[in-house]
């Protein structure tokens, strides 16, 4: 039985598998900047919020005579409510601008993870040689990834540095012909 219509290889073409042809483009994987504004300018709201609900709770103090009849109580849940809208507010203020930052290069030599801010830079090059593992691990709505290097280094992303981390996971996972484990 013979097989024709099928091409023959030129030996002059040299013949690259999947991954290397993955390998060969450029790939930057970052936050959108939308997304980053949106959170920032969510924190700044909340930040607002946290403000205005100060104010309620000493404008609710006064007059002291409306203490007795439940001024006293009000006071608190203002009080309350400004303490744990600050508090958010300034979470998702520095969230958002520290995920501006953030970026994943993938290209025919490795990956290169820039997991810091400009003050404090924390760079990591793994060839792609030297990826031993993909670890993944969810804690209720949060997901952590691990990139270990054969050398013990190690790179630590979740969904608090990418909006998106499985497909940061992936996009590496594919590239290194690894893939992603759970523990």
């Amino acid at each position: 039985m013979a097989a024709t219509g099928f091409p023959v290889p030129d030996p002059a073409v040299p013949s690259t598998s999947q991954i290397a042809a993955l390998r060969a483009d450029k790939l930057v994987l970052r936050n959108s900047v939308i997304v980053c504004w949106i959170t920032v300018l969510a924190g700044a709201l909340a930040f607002f919020l946290g403000i205005c609900a100060a104010i309620l709770c000493v404008v609710s103090l006064f007059p002291l005579n409306h203490l007795l009849h439940g001024g006293l109580k009000d006071a608190c849940w203002w009080g309350f409510s400004a303490l744990v809208f600050v508090a958010g507010g300034g979470r998702g203020w520095s969230a958002g601008r520290s995920m501006r930052e953030y970026q994943v290069a993938l290209d025919e030599s490795g990956v290169n993870f820039n997991l810091g801010t400009r003050k404090e830079p924390s760079d990591l090059f793994l060839p792609w040689d030297q990826v031993s593992a993909i670890k993944r691990k969810r804690t209720g709505n949060v997901q952590q990834f691990w990139v270990e290097g054969k050398d013990g280094s190690e790179a630590r992303f979740s969904s608090y540095t990418f909006f998106r981390p499985m497909k940061v996971a992936r996009k590496i996972a594919e590239r290194a012909g690894l893939t992603i484990q759970k523990f």
